[in-house]
């Protein structure tokens, strides 16, 4: 049996997101979680000429584009601001 469920990890447990679906899953069962980041893309690079490609580009963009240490500084007010 394969269920997909949401789930929150929250006092080192992981506790579904209620969905309306009540889950067939007998008390004390031993399950498989598979953790997915949702700020992580899959890499969709399918060669290794089509990643060095793309990390020579990035390095390019760097170069362009560098970070400098002369930017204004945030107050903690600034950085804390609610709109």
């Amino acid at each position: 049996m394969s269920v997909r469920l949401k789930a929150i990890y929250r006092d080192g447990a992981f506790v579904p997101i209620p969905n309306g679906e009540k889950l067939n899953v007998s008390e004390n069962a031993e399950v498989e979680i598979t953790v997915h980041d949702p700020y992580v893309l899959a890499p969709t690079a399918t060669s290794d000429e089509e990643r060095e490609r793309a990390l020579r580009e990035l390095m390019e963009s760097w170069q362009q584009h560098p970070l400098t240490g002369d930017v204004p500084r945030l107050t903690r007010d600034e950085l804390h601001e609610r709109r």
